[in-house]
């Protein structure tokens, strides 16, 4: 009997062993690392932590999916790179682009947005479709959503003379530049409006006026293909809308009094 329980009681600590590892395993959420860059008003830092209505609904749909998720702010170009070369779970801000498409996932919208066109104030200039834009200098931050989209009006144009695109390392770059009259007598600046006027209130910049919408949009979230399966994709999409319908969604966003996406299914 004795040499019965002495046999047992490995027996035993193994099965506890092997129990104690696998509630481990099932309590234990996988981390997903998410890039992103500051994009006032939609994601920037506060208090070194960072923060915006997109992080905010990344975080309660990361939640909701029993998720751990890291979020890093970088430079875009970082970022991008980052989720390029399979570094990285998640993207955002992004859009749905074929370009986007190719590398990400791309969520149902969360915030709507536009892209408008800026002149120097006092200029009798009016967007009135990619034709406008013929001979002049356009300064945008890029790479981006934004010069994607800036890229396919001027390849869009019928004009003789057609625009020309000027990339810049930021948006505020593209702000200070029109104003001190860089991109020519006739320059102008494509960008998301609510990004522009964040920044000029935020800089005290004055001297320019808005001379037209471009382009309805709304931001997303990119899943990285590399690292993230379609089933996956598929419980973070259902996460995502089931925090729409409840409502939660709009009320993360309420507080930064910016639209948020109509609820998808």
């Amino acid at each position: 009997m004795r040499r019965k329980l002495r046999l047992a009681i490995p027996f035993c600590g193994l099965f506890l062993a092997v129990g104690v590892a696998s509630a481990v395993a099932l309590t234990t959420a996988p981390e997903r690392l998410f890039v992103t860059e500051s994009f006032p008003p939609y994601t920037f830092a506060q208090n070194g932590e960072p923060a915006g209505p997109m992080v905010d609904v990344l975080k309660a749909t990361c939640a909701r999916l029993g998720w751990s998720c890291r979020i890093e702010l970088l430079p875009w170009r970082r970022a991008l790179a980052m989720a390029e070369r399979g570094q990285a779970d998640g993207l955002f801000t992004v859009l749905d682009t074929p370009q986007r498409k190719a590398l990400a996932h791309v969520s149902l919208p969360v915030l709507d947005a536009r892209y408008s066109v800026f002149a120097r104030a006092g200029e009798a200039f009016s967007y009135t479709g990619a034709n406008s834009l013929a001979g002049r200098q356009i300064g945008v931050y890029g790479p981006s959503g934004s010069s994607i989209s800036l890229q396919a009006l001027i390849e869009g144009q019928s004009a003789a003379e057609p625009a020309q695109l000027v990339l810049e390392p930021d948006n505020l770059t593209v702000l200070r530049k029109l104003i001190s009259g860089r991109y020519g007598p006739d320059g102008l600046a494509f960008m998301n409006e609510n990004v522009a006027l964040w920044l000029l209130r935020e800089y005290g910049l004055t001297g320019l006026q808005a001379a037209g919408v471009a382009k309805q949009f709304s931001y997303s979230f990119g899943l990285i293909r590399q690292r993230v399966s379609g089933a996956d994709f598929k419980r973070f999409n259902a996460a995502l809308g089931e925090l729409c319908r409840s409502g939660r969604t709009a009320e993360l966003i309420r507080p930064y009094a910016l639209p948020a996406s109509p609820c998808l299914k």
